[in-house]
């Protein structure tokens, strides 16, 4: 792995932040969904080589069959299967972090 790589624990990571900071930005919004589907989808890698690296290093983006089928064009391509992963991925970390949010919100 090179230093530059970004890995999917970063690509989580980074998203989870972005649920963060969008809920202190709106604190009285409760609701969501559509930044959350707007961060996984823009937080999935687009180009071949990443996508590929990503397989390479979590296996089971590569061998698993995404729930909402491929991603990008939906032909059941390596890429577009573990794009689909990621992006699952991705969405499930932004909303583990919405409901740690949301715990901490009640508990103050």
């Amino acid at each position: 792995m090179s230093d530059n790589e970004t890995t999917l624990e970063d690509i989580l990571s980074m998203a989870r932040e972005e649920v963060r900071e969008w809920a202190k930005n709106n604190p009285d919004d409760d609701e969501p969904h559509d930044f959350i589907s707007e961060t996984a989808d823009t937080s999935v890698p687009v180009y071949t080589g990443d996508l590929m690296q990503l397989g390479v290093d979590n296996l089971e983006l590569a061998t698993t069959k995404p729930e909402l089928g491929p991603a990008f064009d939906g032909e059941p391509t390596p890429t577009n299967i573990i794009a689909a992963n990621v992006y699952e991925a991705i969405e499930a970390a932004c909303w583990e972090e919405w409901q740690e949010i949301e715990a901490e919100r009640e508990a103050a």
